[in-house]
């Protein structure tokens, strides 16, 4: 038999098991380390850590399974995509939820997300939003596709005034 006390403890760990089930992969973005310049470019990096046992699918995933990771940058705010996202060498396995040969990703993945300043945006302390959209899976069930919003800050150069940090497009 078991106690009051007994089943609130179970209870209370099938609620921690189900939610870390829930939301295998953390999400994070990080802006460049100095100002960036108005009208210029500049990389965002976004890494998911992955639980083990899961893994997410590549940004080259083919069409016809899983739903491949995508990053975009949503409209409304003075940064766009100025080109492709760069990720790491995914690996590729026969997957038997999909049953095709899939590209994924397992433990963690960096990718380097390409941004363009607008011409006249106002100058300062902002922050670029960054969305994520992907599904993660296990050897034995695939959640719902999501997407994630991040956000990194980033402080824009007034016009004309030189940028501090590395210099654009230059590794930190």
């Amino acid at each position: 038999m078991m106690t009051k006390s007994g089943c609130g403890l179970f209870l209370l760990l099938a609620v921690i098991t189900v939610q870390a089930q829930e939301d295998p992969v953390k999400w994070s973005a990080t802006g460049p380390a100095g100002t960036v310049q108005p009208g210029k470019n500049f990389t965002a990096r976004v890494s998911a850590r992955i639980n083990p046992g899961w893994h997410i699918y590549s940004i080259t995933q083919g069409p016809g399974g899983p739903v491949p990771t995508e990053i975009t940058v949503p409209p409304k705010q003075p940064f766009v995509l100025a080109g492709y996202v760069v990720g790491p060498l995914p690996k590729s396995s026969y997957d038997a939820n999909f049953e095709i040969e899939t590209d994924s990703y397992e433990r963690n993945a960096s990718f380097k997300v390409p941004l363009a300043v607008a011409a006249k945006p106002p100058a300062g302390a902002t922050a670029v939003a960054i969305d994520v959209r992907f599904q993660v899976c296990n050897d034995r069930q695939c959640l719902p596709a999501k997407t994630v919003h991040l956000k990194t800050p980033v402080t824009i150069a007034a016009a004309g005034q030189p940028s501090r940090g590395p210099a654009q497009g230059q590794k930190r």
